[in-house]
């Protein structure tokens, strides 16, 4: 075992013996007017030149009236993806605390050439979309894209995201995948009344310039002016007597709110249940009830859309488990109160809703409603909702000194302009 170990011993000295010293002589060359220096790039991506086979093209980009900003562009062949790191952006951007140099080595020659790295940046390469003329996306240019194929947005998240986008990507596909099912929404027919004359059960089929529900502005009845065959379908109808049912299983304290609060019913509804159950004709009870139930299930939906909307977390079906709205209804909702690029509830689309809800209670009361209990169930201010009410072309009633004002629906309608108040 000595013997080994010194044999051993004697092969390492004997290999350092071998290494030859090189005496270089170093050059340290400067960055010049007609000399740039060297750019490093990275692909945090994953991406890989060498593994793609071909050579990607590589170019880099000089602002003329700001000399030290620097675009480095790298574009695979074939592809509608290309990759740019900025110098004055992102992470180039950040306070540099160390100087960066490439060296190079010429054994031949014995130099050692050492060349600063431009503006002392090592640049991100973040991918970016191109159109199918080969050119860069810019702000509001449109792209081409085929319909078939899907999103390019989403085929970056699924190549280069983190497991988190992966993740959420992946369950708005879901929503999207719910929304677009014919199967859901073919049910829902719009169908007529035998009590709406034959120009209300007529199709609107002018496009709604306003955000509000469907309506007709040359109608000689409030009723007809926001046809209810229109917000509800005829293939809803049947999902919602829930309010019917639960009367008949209420127990007897039913009278007190404590039970239909518990059961998620608004302020609104609850407090026209008397006026439900003393209703003598059957299909006036029917209508009145859908009402009532098509209002609770709004209401509802606003609330896990606003969760959703500014809570970390996105979960729609809670409105399927907890409100217990109906399948056909929810998936309704998803398809008219979502934004179809963010599917999330907007502003746009949160006054769409409201404007739902708000046309719903004048049906409710007759059209001249008063506005307290729905300011509750919406958490908003007489003075937030006036403007939803004159968006609608309703006017303020006050019958006396001392009264309390409600909101009546004149016809044919009139939408008066919207005044801003100027700030000095």
């Amino acid at each position: 075992m000595v013997e080994q170990e010194g044999i051993r011993g004697t092969v390492s000295r004997r290999e350092k013996k071998k290494r030859k010293k090189l005496e270089l002589a170093m050059e340290v060359l400067s960055e010049t007017g007609d000399r740039m220096a060297p750019i490093v790039g990275y692909f945090p991506s994953g991406y890989d030149p060498l593994a793609a086979g071909a050579d990607p093209d590589v170019n880099v980009y000089r602002n003329k009236s700001k000399p030290n900003r620097l675009e480095l562009v790298v574009r695979p062949p074939d592809c509608n993806v290309e990759f740019v790191g900025k110098s004055y952006a992102g992470e180039a951007a950040m306070p540099q605390l160390c100087t960066y140099a490439l060296g190079v080595l010429d054994k031949e020659t014995q130099t050692l050439k050492i060349v600063p790295i431009a503006a002392n940046k090592i640049l991100r390469l973040e991918p970016r979309l191109v159109n199918g003329d080969g050119e860069r996306t810019e702000a509001g240019e449109e792209v081409i894209i085929d319909e078939n194929k899907e999103h390019p947005m989403a085929e970056l998240t699924q190549l280069y995201g983190t497991k988190k986008a992966k993740m959420v990507a992946s369950k708005w596909k879901s929503i999207k995948r719910k929304v677009d099912d014919p199967s859901v929404l073919g049910s829902l027919e719009v169908g007529t009344e035998s009590n709406l004359n034959d120009e209300a059960s007529k199709d609107i089929e002018e496009p709604l310039v306003r955000n509000i529900p469907p309506y007709d502005a040359s109608a000689v009845t409030p009723h007809n002016a926001y046809p209810l065959h229109k917000i509800i379908l005829k293939g809803e109808r049947s999902y919602l007597k829930d309010i019917l049912e639960t009367l008949k299983s209420e127990p007897n304290d039913g009278y007190n709110s404590k039970f239909w609060e518990e059961n998620h019913y608004p302020c609104f509804v609850i407090h026209r249940l008397n006026k439900l159950r003393d209703m003598q004709d059957e299909a006036e009870k029917t209508q009145f009830a859908s009402i009532l139930s098509y209002i609770t299930h709004l209401i509802n939906f606003r609330k896990v859309a606003e969760s959703v909307r500014w809570k970390s977390y996105r979960d729609y079906d809670k409105a399927m488990s907890e409100f217990m709205i109906p399948n056909v209804i929810f998936h309704r909702f998803l398809s008219i109160f979502l934004d179809p690029i963010s599917n999330v509830l907007s502003s746009t689309k949160s006054q769409l809703l409201i404007s739902y809800i708000l046309v719903l209670t004048l049906h409710a009361d007759d059209f001249r409603t008063d506005s307290a209990d729905i300011e509750k169930d919406l958490a908003m201010t007489r003075a937030s909702l006036k403007p939803y009410y004159l968006q609608l072309g309703c006017q303020v009633y006050k019958e006396g000194p001392f009264k309390k004002s409600l909101m009546t629906l004149p016809v044919p309608l009139v939408f008066k302009a919207q005044k801003r108040r100027v700030r000095w």
